[in-house]
């Protein structure tokens, strides 16, 4: 089961609802009732980690957060607070896109 989020450059997620066509892709906000388009530059089909172009330029990333807790689980990462797990997302984010 895949558990998608949104992920904004201040470390600010929300659960989203999205679909993909070709590099266009519509993304819904699922809390605040918010569309949104863009483009995608970069999937990881391993990782499920997508990096999204947004119409206004700013760039966000799409993850599956199941496939996050699960790579966390399997390699004992751990975090001592909300700046750590911040970290460790970024980590995974930048690993999986390179």
């Amino acid at each position: 089961m895949e558990r998608w989020m949104i992920i904004f450059s201040n470390m600010r997620w929300d659960d989203i609802k999205f679909n993909v066509t070709g590099s266009k892709i519509d993304i819904n906000i699922i809390k605040q009732n918010l569309n949104l388009k863009g483009k995608v530059k970069k999937y990881n089909e391993f990782s499920k980690v997508y990096e999204v172009e947004l119409q206004d330029a700013r760039i966000v990333h799409i993850v599956d957060m199941n496939e996050i807790d699960k790579h966390f689980e399997n390699n004992t990462i751990i975090f001592k607070n909300r700046k750590g797990l911040h970290n460790e997302i970024k980590r995974y984010i930048e690993f999986s896109l390179n």
